[in-house]
C-alpha cells in the first residue's frame, strides 16, 4: 500500500478532530490568464491530489515574482476537464508538461499553454526522470515496472523490470539512473544503465523501504527510507560518489519521514516528518546540514495538535521553504511559505491535499 492510499485512510479516522480544528480559508480570486512559460517565470506549480476515489485532484499556479494567484490552471484552461484521481507528481520535459494521475492511470501531456495535448495510458504512475529528449522514465506503485516513454510521440516505448515493487522516486548521478523501490523487503537502491534500459548494480542502504533521494552540492545520494504504517523504521543513508553509505541516521520507530529536498546551495537537506495521529513530536518540517553526524532534535517548522505537513519545497531564485499543510485531505490546503531563519513570508490557498511543488 503506497503513502496516497495510506493518508486517505488516515484523514477519514482524523475527519472529526480535523473539522473542529481547522478553519476553513478564503478563496483568492484567480487571474485566468495564463502566464508565459519563457524564462525564469518565477511560476510554482502545487500538485493537490486531491481525495482519494473522489477525482478532485487539481493544478494549482502562483507566480511569486508578481505575487499572482492563476488558481486552478489546468482546468481554467482545460475548460470543464478534470485531472482525475489522486494527482501524483509534475515534471516539464521540453516544450509538454507530463502529469502522473495515479489512481487514474494516466499520465496527462499539457501543452506550453497547459493545454491538455494527451494521454499515455500507464498503471499508477508515480514519478518521472527526463533521461533525453526521447526518452523518460515513470515510476509505478503496485508493480516491479518502470515504464519508458517517449515524451516526443508521447508514447511507451518499453518496460524495466526491477527487483522489488513499488518503484518511487528516481533521480540522475554518474550519468546513471538510480532509482528507489519502495518495498519493506528491499534494502537496496538500483543503478540502470540507460543506453542500454537494464538494472545494474544493487546499492545496500542498511535499511528496508527506500523511498527519497536527493543528490547534495558534494555529488553525494541521500536516500530516505522506511514504512512506518508496516513497521519499518524510518532512516535517512548517505552514499558517496563510489556508492558507499557515508552515514545512516535512524528515526524512532514512530516517525515517518518524506519528501527529502535540500536548499539552493545543497547542503542542508530538509524533509517532512508526519505524525498521522495529530501529535506534536516528531512532526513538521526539520533540515540538517550534510556535515551533522546526528539528527536535529527539534522542528525547522513544527506542525501544530491536528496537523500535518504533506508538501515541501525550494524556491530556486530566494531559497524560501515552501510548505503544503492538506488539513487532513477534507478541505483546501494551504501553502506557507518561510525564509531561511523560519520567518513567514507568504502564504496562499490550494486545491485540496498539496503534495509537491514544481518551480520553473
Amino acid at each position: 500500500m503506497g503513502r496516497t492510499y495510506f493518508q486517505n485512510i488516515i484523514s477519514g479516522i482524523l475527519v472529526v478532530s480535523l473539522l473542529s480544528a481547522c478553519v476553513k480559508d478564503k478563496p483568492t480570486e484567480p487571474d485566468t490568464k495564463p502566464p508565459a512559460t519563457t524564462g525564469p517565470s518565477g511560476n510554482v506549480y502545487t500538485v493537490c491530489e486531491g481525495s482519494l476515489g473522489n477525482g478532485n485532484s487539481t493544478l494549482y499556479l502562483y507566480n511569486y515574482k508578481t505575487a499572482t494567484d492563476h488558481g486552478n490552471i489546468y482546468e481554467t484552461v482545460n475548460t470543464g476537464s478534470k485531472l482525475g484521481d489522486v494527482f501524483q507528481s509534475i515534471r516539464r520535459i521540453g516544450d509538454k508538461w507530463f502529469l502522473c494521475i495515479n489512481n487514474s492511470d494516466k499520465v496527462l501531456v499539457l501543452d506550453s499553454t497547459r493545454k491538455q495535448i494527451g494521454i499515455i495510458n500507464i498503471p499508477k504512475p508515480r514519478y518521472i526522470l527526463p533521461v533525453s529528449d526521447t526518452k523518460a522514465y515513470v515510476s509505478t506503485l503496485f508493480s516491479n515496472k518502470v515504464y519508458i516513454i517517449n515524451p516526443q510521440s508521447m508514447s511507451v516505448s518499453g518496460t524495466i523490470d526491477m527487483p522489488y515493487q513499488n518503484p518511487e522516486f528516481m533521480v540522475m548521478r554518474n550519468n546513471k539512473a538510480y532509482i528507489s523501490t519502495w518495498d519493506t523487503a528491499c534494502g537496496n537502491i538500483y543503478t540502470v544503465d540507460i543506453a542500454t534500459d537494464k538494472v545494474q548494480d544493487a546499492i545496500a542502504i542498511n535499511n528496508r523501504a527506500p523511498h527519497g533521494l536527493a543528490v547534495d552540492k558534494d555529488g553525494n545520494l541521500w536516500v530516505v527510507s522506511g514504512n512506518v504504517y508496516k513497521g519499518k523504521q524510518a532512516a535517512i543513508t548517505q552514499l558517496n560518489g563510489k556508492d558507499e553509505v557515508m552515514k545512516t541516521f535512524y528515526f524512532s520507530a514512530k516517525s515517518d519521514v518524506i519528501k527529502p529536498v535540500f536548499n539552493l546551495a545543497k547542503d542542508v537537506l530538509y524533509f517532512i516528518q508526519v505524525d498521522y495521529n495529530g501529535g506534536t513530536d516528531n512532526n513538521g518540517i526539520y533540515r540538517m546540514s550534510i556535515n551533522d553526524t546526528q539528527l536535529p532534535k527539534a522542528p525547522f517548522v513544527a506542525a501544530q495538535k491536528f496537523q500535518y505537513f504533506w508538501a515541501l519545497g525550494v524556491e530556486p531564485q530566494s531559497g524560501n521553504i515552501y510548505v503544503g499543510d492538506p488539513k487532513g485531505f477534507i478541505q483546501k490546503g494551504v501553502v506557507t511559505v518561510y525564509n531561511a531563519a523560519g520567518n513567514q513570508v507568504n502564504s496562499f490557498a490550494v486545491g485540496v491535499g498539496p503534495g509537491s511543488f514544481y518551480f520553473e
